[in-house]
């Protein structure tokens, strides 16, 4: 029969691309492999009520208009990073306290490409997403589609969810560059490219790759106890695995991986910068749990980072939406770490005097993974004692402002509130990724609309007419209504992000989130006192004190009245309060539950006013306690504080089964 062909040929073709790009093992030639892949695309082409997704032909779609944004079922956390061994053994030393015992580790090549998350239902590839900001990513099926190692269809009816590293190897980008008129400056951005393109043809021309590193598994035939069995497991379901992955016994041993691979890894044909180190045992995974960014019970250690000496052109003076006024380096360009590098990092006017750091000097620069490159040192040469020493400003370069300095701090900042650098910026990083994400509105956008008096405060954007924007250099009508519609749709962006965007000093998105998840509105987040927000996991006084003082600031003050008669309700739509019976009652959670997830009790408690907290303290009202708990059982004992069972807290909540989630 027909079906039964084509069933076959699509058998045989996923079992021969399984073995190529994930086992790196062909059977087949590329010959005989096209030759069925033709004669499978013929039958499907004769007879489409026989394609199914899983086919080999449907790993390369058409044109998509935009990706649009998903929001993450199971949130993907950033990674804590450590640059010495000694902070190694600080971090495992704390875990080790923790489960009075030594600690199984699992060591993994940090790979330096783009995080996503794969989503299967009863085996089948349904969703793939970007990692965005860990809570919202984009989605990229169609694209992902066209990776062969990503697997269309698993060995088993499983429901997961994967997350893994998109990479492009370093042979493939060497010979992408060759053929592209502006070269990538680098692998990872030659996949972040490749990844966005609108026509997935393109991203399957660019020979993309995928290490697989995690799951949640919802429902499947195996439930692994630690984490290097899920590795294992991950595998079997017919994902690509990085092959130097290892279980070490202790702290030592991880350090040991470390220094194997710091020379090592350039052997590889992929980018790495680090080794991540995970706790193996998946119950004490969960006993350890988060912080606002990241899991307490894994670490990225960055290797040294490379280093290279270049000529300092000339010293550029920026300043930033808290008024602060930062030195840059404008260097000779150079190549470092597969990027072509022309500005770096001066720190403050202190670090150039400690230096001595002179116009004209050779000095040594260094970069690692991310982070901007930055000057280390000024190389020892004859000319640099006939260079003129560098004169720290006293005004600020954009307004003539005198810079002030503040107490404890070793920046200079510009006296004056109103300098149209500072307001830029904070217009700027209104518009960005990290807050209300306006795509078209770019630094050049924002300074016409500036200097024509458009705007002024985030709350302009709003009352802008595409009328406005085609009076911009180089706006036709399309980019005008882009740009409009970008503005009108940022309106339903989270009120965790609104908060990132307002620039409160000492205020980044994970604090806003944190924030957000005590106060359900702005309002209640203006009522708040220094000690009510003082008293919050995360924010200490200083950080308590700067938005208690925005709040009360008048000019803040008809800003927010403006944005709501504009029509914004300033709510946090993403867990709404159901009741108040726990407000004033922080809760701690230790040990595996049966009937929810630690994270499912927590939303519960939040829903109802209540606090969830990670450590215990005299404070502390209830400890809920599951399977397998750990020693915050034992302090809270020894505190007094009130201990429930699993049983107990169900009774106490009622009937969780009403969907309160």
């Amino acid at each position: 029969m027909i079906k039964d062909k084509i069933e076959h040929l699509k058998e045989e073709l996923n079992k021969y691309s399984y073995q190529y790009y994930v086992l790196d093992n062909p059977l087949i030639s590329d010959y005989e492999y096209d030759k069925m892949y033709s004669e499978l695309k013929e039958l499907e082409n004769k007879y489409p009520e026989y394609i199914t997704p899983d086919s080999p032909t449907q790993r390369v779609g058409g044109l998509s208009s935009s990706f649009k944004e998903i929001k993450h079922k199971y949130r993907l956390y950033s990674l804590d990073n450590t640059y010495s061994y000694d902070e190694l053994k600080k971090w495992y030393e704390k875990i080790e306290k923790e489960f009075n015992t030594e600690i199984e580790l699992v060591c993994e090549l940090k790979i330096d490409g783009l995080a996503i998350a794969l989503t299967y239902t009863n085996g089948y590839f349904k969703q793939g997403a970007t990692r965005g900001n860990g809570i919202v990513g984009e989605e990229i099926t169609q694209n992902l589609k066209t990776i062969k190692a990503i697997p269309l269809k698993l060995f088993e009816e499983a429901d997961v969810e994967v997350r893994g590293e998109i990479y492009m190897p370093i042979t493939s980008f060497e010979k992408l560059n060759k053929n592209m008129e502006k070269p990538f400056a680098n692998p990872r951005n030659a996949a972040a490219g490749s990844l966005r393109q609108l026509d997935s043809s393109i991203t399957a021309q660019r020979d993309l790759s995928m290490f697989s590193y995690t799951a949640i598994i919802e429902k499947a035939e195996y439930n692994p106890k630690t984490h290097y069995e899920s590795i294992e497991y991950i595998k079997e379901l017919g994902f690509k695995t990085n092959p130097n992955i290892r279980l070490v016994k202790n702290i030592e041993e991880a350090i040991e991986f470390c220094k194997e691979w710091e020379n090592k890894r350039f052997e590889l044909d992929y980018a790495t910068d680090g080794v991540v180190i995970k706790v193996n045992n998946l119950a004490y995974q969960k006993e350890l749990g988060f912080t606002s960014r990241a899991p307490k019970w894994a670490t990225a250690f960055k290797f040294p980072p490379e280093e290279i000496s270049t000529k300092l052109i000339d010293i550029e003076i920026g300043v930033g939406k808290t008024g602060a006024v930062t030195p840059v380096a404008i260097l000779e360009p150079i190549q470092i770490g597969g990027s072509i590098v022309s500005r770096a990092s001066l720190h403050n006017f202190d670090e150039i005097n400690r230096l001595d750091i002179r116009i004209g000097d050779r000095v040594l620069i260094k970069k690692a993974a991310e982070i901007i490159p930055k000057v280390i040192k000024v190389i020892d040469t004859p000319e640099h004692e006939h260079l003129k020493k560098y004169q720290i400003p006293e005004k600020c370069p954009e307004c003539s402002a005198k810079l002030e300095e503040r107490e404890g701090e070793v920046n200079l900042y510009c006296s004056n509130e109103q300098c149209p650098s500072v307001i830029k910026a904070k217009l700027e990083y209104w518009v960005s990724k990290e807050a209300m994400d306006m795509d078209n509105i770019g630094p050049s956008i924002i300074s016409q609309l500036y200097s024509k008096g458009l705007i002024k405060t985030p709350v302009d954007f709003y009352k802008l007419k595409e009328t406005d924007l085609l009076n911009l250099d180089l706006i036709k009508e399309k980019s005008a209504s882009n740009i409009y519609n970008s503005i009108q749709n940022s309106k339903n962006r989270p009120l965790s992000r609104f908060i990132t965007g307002l620039s409160i000093r000492h205020v980044g998105k994970e604090t806003a989130e944190i924030l957000t998840s005590e106060y359900p509105s702005i309002n209640a987040l203006q009522n708040a006192s220094i000690e009510d927000l003082s008293n919050i996991d995360g924010i200490g006084e200083k950080i308590a004190e700067s938005i208690y003082k925005y709040f009360r600031n008048e000019e803040n003050i008809k800003m927010i009245e403006e944005f709501e008669e504009l029509g914004f309700e300033f709510t946090n739509n993403s867990m709404p309060q159901k009741s108040t019976e726990f407000t004033g009652k922080t809760f701690v959670l230790t040990g595996t539950m049966n009937s929810m997830t630690r994270d499912e009790a927590s939303d519960i408690i939040k829903q109802r006013g209540g606090k969830v907290s990670s450590s215990v303290s005299k404070k502390t009202s209830y400890v809920i306690v599951g399977e397998n708990p750990g020693s915050k059982l034992e302090k809270a004992k020894n505190l007094g504080v009130i201990i429930l069972k699993e049983e107990e807290f169900l009774k106490l909540i009622g009937d969780h089964n009403e969907k309160e989630l």
